[in-house]
């Protein structure tokens, strides 16, 4: 069997909640899982999908992460 309660934050979660929870299971195996809603903006998701179909159409503009990285920490050693 499988339940699922839906809360809009842990604060919502009442000590009586729980109490109804230990009656209904007893000492039924539960598990109880933590799922975070993971909310992107809708400009966000518009700029992600520009860049994909520009890499795409231009896929020498990537920049290797690892090489972008060690490039700005030697500009910044150079500003010291």
């Amino acid at each position: 069997m499988e339940t699922t309660f839906h809360f809009s934050s842990a604060d919502e979660i009442s000590p009586d909640f729980i109490e109804t929870l230990k009656a209904a299971f007893k000492k039924k195996p539960i598990a109880i899982t933590v799922e975070e809603d993971f909310y992107i903006p809708a400009w966000q998701k518009e700029e992600t999908l520009k860049r994909k179909e520009h890499i795409k159409n231009h896929p020498d503009s990537l920049t290797d992460f690892d090489i972008m990285m060690a490039e700005l920490e030697q500009e910044m050693d150079n500003e010291k």
